[in-house]
């Protein structure tokens, strides 16, 4: 498959005040300029071990945080330490059967086609619990400061309630959603997906949900689905930036007076870039 040809990396720049290099972003209606960015080493120690797995490079999570420090387009007391993402958050979401079958090791590896350290290794499960836990954090950190917060990391897309799919083990963002709909902090959010493939996941647990409306712009879509709140649109894998830009703002401007969200959750996929690994 080929990528879309964009020749910048950061597909957000439409999004006036949006940072570069994310990969889910949190943000309500937006009074102040400043940013938020959550990232933990965490992220890192879970995969370590298992290399470049398929093109997924868990490093560039930092090199991002590093660079925005050298730079000082980050002050330090906006970087956010997270905390892992509990039992009882994934069940927000995700069945107990499914629960029960990730947390074994040897189904896990299977799952996602990673050669096993050990039967007992069940640092995948705990990555995936850590850049949820981000996640969380991030639409935490938007609600009560009314600005956006970057997880550097997460946008698990493909993960349905009862299975994982494509590298997605559990839904960060459904369950960030569903933890502060719950507490009524908002009752309407709109996931905007710019990966290159499909968030199938996404769409799959929310199509009978009218509150939680779904745009996902890919080049790759994994099935059909039809749902009370979603879009899916379809693009040209050799589609150009300004072509794709313009796609993004039609689509945006479509939404206008269908659907009235109180926070929005950013999925910058890195892939669409045409040197990108993943796509």
């Amino acid at each position: 498959m080929r990528p879309l040809r964009l020749r910048r990396a950061d597909t957000g720049t439409f999004l006036p005040g949006l940072g570069r290099g994310n990969r889910t972003m949190i943000f309500p209606f937006v009074k102040r300029a400043r940013a938020y960015v959550v990232f933990t080493l965490e992220y890192l120690l879970g995969l370590s071990t298992y290399g470049d797995y398929h093109g997924f490079d868990i490093y560039k999570y930092k090199r991002i945080r590093d660079e925005l420090i050298k730079g000082k387009k980050l002050k330090r007391r906006f970087l956010c330490d997270p905390h892992p993402c509990s039992r009882e958050d994934i069940l927000l979401v995700h069945t107990e059967e499914y629960l029960r079958r990730i947390k074994d090791p040897v189904y896990v590896n299977q799952l996602l086609k990673i050669q096993m350290n050990s039967m007992w290794d069940s640092s995948v499960l705990e990555y995936f619990k850590a850049v949820t836990g981000g996640t969380m954090f991030a639409t935490a950190l938007s609600l009560k400061n009314g600005t956006a917060a970057f997880n550097l990391g997460g946008g698990f897309h493909h993960a349905h309630r009862d299975r994982g799919e494509g590298f997605c083990l559990i839904n960060d963002l459904a369950i960030a959603i569903e933890k502060f709909r719950r507490k009524r902090k908002f009752s309407k959010a709109l996931i905007i997906d710019l990966d290159y493939h499909q968030g199938n996941g996404n769409a799959s647990i929310y199509k009978d949900d009218p509150d939680v409306f779904t745009l996902s712009i890919h080049a790759e879509q994994w099935e059909t689905l039809e749902g009370v709140a979603m879009k899916d649109v379809l693009v040209d894998s050799a589609i150009g930036d300004e072509d794709y830009l313009d796609v993004v703002r039609e689509n945006l401007e479509w939404l206008e007076g269908r659907f009235t969200p109180e926070m929005v959750f950013y999925i910058a996929g890195s892939d669409p870039y045409e040197k990108d690994e993943l796509a």
